[in-house]
């Protein structure tokens, strides 16, 4: 009886298709991990009572963490930003669309990418970290044995928190964002402020505030989604905890990603079927 032996070439071709499809096939699991876990969110949302309070406690606690490095981040971004699109615009002659052209970048793309990262570093591991010793350390089956549900009492109030502080972040980010932009468009780009400020409303509209705030919110369901998610399904003791973390830290900037693309493309056509269909155009 002969034995039949593949060839090397059949062989690599089997391992390159095993590597390509192996991190596909784990990244869609955890997508439908992470849209299972979303539906049991709002199914609590939407089936429990006295939430408000927790919730609040944690916007109030994610904003004043995130507050510091929020205004940090911004007044630099703002500024980093300015200085390039000044350096393309002088050599077309066209300084006078800086303000319009940096605050329409920052409110579409960058302020709810910023705003994302720092709550993914900051606030998404911590509540992984948070739920995971909780679930390692057996307290979420000590409330269980209470007879509360722990989606409601420790999750959904985490999962909304984050969600909430994604939206007043980014406002407060745009803000510190435009006036240190302005700053240095003032005294490093040689502009008057009003001459600045003259194009903000002539790029930036009711379009594209909806455009940051929508993306902003589909960063922070995927932000608080994850981190709650990863944390609440922890197992194996401290090294578990640790794994849950990096899993979280390394999908919610996966997704992010992927939103992005998708939000944009979706905002996109969105605007081009309106101007089309209803000739509505907006900023």
């Amino acid at each position: 009886m002969s034995s039949v032996k593949s060839s090397p070439s059949l062989q690599g071709a089997s391992g390159l298709a095993g590597a390509l499809l192996g991190p596909i096939t784990h990244t869609l699991h955890e997508v439908g991990g992470l849209v299972l876990f979303l539906k049991l969110i709002l199914k609590t949302a939407l089936t429990t009572r006295g939430n408000t309070p927790a919730i609040l406690e944690q916007v109030l606690s994610i904003c004043s963490r995130s507050l510091a490095t929020v205004v940090f981040a911004g007044t630099f971004v703002g500024a980093i930003i300015v200085l390039q699109f000044n350096a393309v615009l002088l050599v077309y002659d066209a300084q006078i669309f800086l303000g319009g052209l940096n605050t329409s970048a920052i409110v579409r793309e960058i302020g709810p990418l910023m705003i994302t990262f720092i709550l993914a570093g900051k606030i998404g591991a911590f509540t992984a970290a948070e739920l995971g010793t909780m679930r390692v350390t057996e307290q979420i089956d000590a409330v269980e044995c209470l007879g509360t549900n722990p989606v409601q009492y420790l999750v959904l109030p985490r999962f909304i928190g984050i969600v909430i502080s994604s939206l007043i972040l980014l406002a407060l980010g745009i803000m510190i964002s435009m006036l240190g932009s302005t700053f240095v468009a003032t005294f490093l780009c040689g502009m008057n402020p009003l001459q600045y400020m003259s194009t903000i409303t002539r790029f930036v509209g009711v379009w594209t505030l909806f455009c940051g705030a929508a993306k902003s919110l589909v960063y922070g369901l995927i932000v608080g989604g994850v981190a709650c998610q990863k944390g609440y399904t922890a197992r194996g003791g401290a090294r578990g905890v640790g794994t849950a973390v990096t899993q979280a830290a390394l999908y919610m900037s996966l997704f992010v990603i992927l939103a992005n693309y998708i939000t944009s493309n979706s905002l996109n056509w969105i605007h081009d079927f309106l101007g089309a269909a209803l000739g509505w155009v907006d900023g």
